[in-house]
């Protein structure tokens, strides 16, 4: 990493040197920030913020002074970004749940038919190729290996966890160096996301001595030098650089610590930076603009190829004013889908908000910009509602609903959790026409509910690298708060078990059961001790409740599946063997004995396919000359 005093003192020569640059670009630039809000740079009247690097930035190009996100939320922001559509017409309302749409026309995809080489380097998991967003770049940087420097003592434990999902910024700046440097001589487009300002707030120790107390402003002016240094490595290029924000961060600000819950300035208020060939420099903007005109604005300027839906969004000019911009739509449905509360939309028209939930909220920005004095459903909130009505086309939940993809697999969920984007019940299309509660309501629960996860998560963590006393103590004061937690008495009790204390780990199984008797791993827990303790008839039991709350459990179909062929029963042994071979087809074990329990059944030829699946998997395993032997002496069906 170099010192700021290096950053600083580089930033005179490279910020400048695309000045009054003339022509078309041969490259462009695209930035988003995570997570920043617009009123903690510089050049937007934080006096205290250390963004020299964005500032500059906007000083040789335009400044959008009222850049506003279609939706607090990353996933569907982003893909409104490249697509220049709303999220309630590309169908992205969450991060859980939704895929961009193969019908939907991103920016990437319209450099890449113009002949543009394109590249995409990530740094969050939100955004890996699973979501679709990959579609139209060459390259799309969304591997996570790590590691993940942790500097706070107290985050070092979730290391690990942190590099599964994340890249800090100056991986990012290397990275996306690398993939413009690739592309030699060629036109191209590169996608840039840096995570850092999202929560955990963990800046280098350089950058957080420039914001003590204020971690969040340290990791801005972390991600800004990085910033620096990426324009630094492309100015040769030239290149039209557009920075903005997928969303902003509530800071506490209205209850909301973070984002994705609440419509309020504090998370729909973006930066919007744009400098380069042909973009005039200081000019600042007082007109509002959305995420969504971004890539008809560039695809106008740069004569792309168009197709597919029409954008929702409008191409700015870089110098005059919009003499009647349209009203701004917001939204989250993230309340609605992941938590099972109301959603929220909003609609800003001028000076004027309205945010509709189940209670409407009215701002006027010019004279309350807080938003602090709610003036309710006085005059011009009707007519508000109106235009409201006019951008959804009268969409309804029932619609939002029914459209809900199926959940993630587990790995999916696990990347959300861990960045903080999950753990509420949800709703389900049969749901449509229940009363959800008031987000406003149900957030402070929520944040309480969030640092006792945490907590618990960072216990989970500790027993994982064997500090069983330290994870005991935090599972203790979890329990305190939350005494009928049958996940917390089970990892207590393990870790008790691993210090040798036999009773306490029994009792925090009963603990446990009583508090969810369906909880499968101390369920699964209980019948294990019961299969080594050759108590295989009550093992048998046991199994047989775990398999009949979680199906695929590979516990259950080994435990049922040994059980089964104990008894000599191999007709009800082959089921259990079979779904163990599905749920890891590289299981030789399960494969050899579902080849035993086949051929014990007389289904000769699903033996002989097992068999011969079995000598393919482990050639060199000591029962690979019974299995040849087998085989051999197979008669047909």
């Amino acid at each position: 990493m170099r010192s700021v005093r290096a950053v600083l003192g580089a930033l005179l020569l490279p910020l400048c040197l695309s000045c009054g640059s003339s022509g078309s670009p041969r490259a462009v630039v695209l930035i988003v920030i995570d997570t920043l809000r617009a009123d903690h740079l510089g050049c937007l009247g934080d006096t205290a913020a250390h963004t020299p690097n964005l500032d500059a930035l906007a000083a040789r190009g335009v400044l959008f002074r009222r850049g506003l996100t279609p939706v607090p939320i990353t996933l569907p922001a982003i893909t409104s970004l490249l697509t220049g559509r709303l999220p309630l017409h590309h169908g992205v309302r969450d991060n859980d749940r939704y895929t961009v749409p193969p019908k939907e026309r991103t920016l990437a995809e319209r450099f890449h038919d113009a002949g543009w080489k394109t590249g995409a380097v990530l740094a969050s998991a939100i955004l890996g190729k699973d979501r679709g967003l990959d579609q139209g770049f060459d390259l799309y940087d969304d591997g996570f290996t790590g590691p993940y420097p942790v500097y706070q003592p107290t985050l070092r434990v979730f290391a690990d966890n942190f590099a599964k999902d994340r890249r800090r910024a100056d991986d990012v700046t290397n990275r996306a160096l690398a993939t413009a440097h690739g592309f030699g001589k060629e036109p191209y487009f590169l996608f840039v996301h840096y995570f850092d300002v999202h929560s955990y707030y963990d800046p280098p120790p350089d950058y957080a001595a420039l914001a003590p107390g204020r971690p969040y402003d340290g990791e801005i002016a972390y991600v800004d030098a990085e910033v620096g240094r990426l324009l630094d490595g492309l100015r040769d290029d030239h290149p039209l650089v557009v920075v903005v924000a997928d969303h902003g961060e509530g800071l506490n600000q209205h209850g909301e610590s973070e984002h994705g819950f609440l419509l309020y300035q504090s998370t729909l208020h973006v930066p919007v930076l744009a400098a380069g060939p042909e973009i005039p420099a200081g000019i600042v903007r007082d007109d509002p603009v959305s995420l969504i005109d971004v890539a008809p604005t560039l695809a106008r300027d740069l004569g792309l190829p168009g197709g597919g839906p029409p954008a929702d969004g409008r191409g700015l000019s870089w110098t005059e004013p919009d003499p009647d911009p349209p009203a701004f739509y917001a939204e989250t449905f993230r309340t609605l889908i992941s938590y099972g509360w109301s959603e929220l939309r909003a609609v800003v028209d001028g000076d004027w908000k309205l945010i509709e939930g189940p209670e409407p909220e009215l701002y006027n920005l010019a004279r309350d910009p807080q938003e602090e004095h709610d003036l309710g459903d006085a005059d011009p909130a009707p007519a508000l509602r109106r235009k409201l009505g006019a951008i959804t086309g009268g969409e309804t939940r029932s619609q939002v609903l029914a459209a809900l993809h199926p959940d993630v697999n587990p790995e999916r969920k696990e990347v959300l959790e861990g960045l903080g984007y999950t753990g509420g019940t949800g709703a389900t299309p049969a749901d449509t026409l229940k009363e959800y509660p008031n987000p406003r309501e149900e957030l402070p629960k929520w944040m309480d509910f969030q640092r006792r996860k945490a907590l618990y998560r960072k216990g989970v963590t500790l027993a994982v690298r064997g500090e069983y006393p330290a994870a005991i103590a935090i599972f203790d004061s979890v329990l305190a708060q939350e005494p009928g937690r049958a996940d917390i008495y089970y990892n207590r009790g393990l870790a008790r078990e691993h210090l040798g204390d036999e009773a306490g780990f029994l009792a925090d199984l009963d603990r446990a059961l009583q508090a969810n008797p369906d909880y499968v791993p101390a369920l699964a827990s209980r019948a294990l001790r019961a299969e080594k303790a050759g108590n295989l008839r009550e093992a048998s039991r046991g199994w047989t409740r775990v398999h009949e709350l979680d199906p695929e459990h590979p516990g259950a179909l080994r435990g049922l599946a040994h059980w089964y062929s104990d008894q000599d029963d191999w007709e009800h042994a082959l089921p259990y063997l079979r779904a163990l071979m599905n749920a890891d087809p590289k299981d030789a074990n399960a494969v050899f004995n579902a080849a035993l329990a086949a051929m014990r059944v007389e289904k000769h030829e699903e033996a002989r396919r097992y068999l011969e699946r079995f000598l393919q998997l482990a050639p060199g395993d000591p029962r690979a000359a019974t299995a040849r032997e087998l085989l051999k002496q197979m008669p047909a069906d």
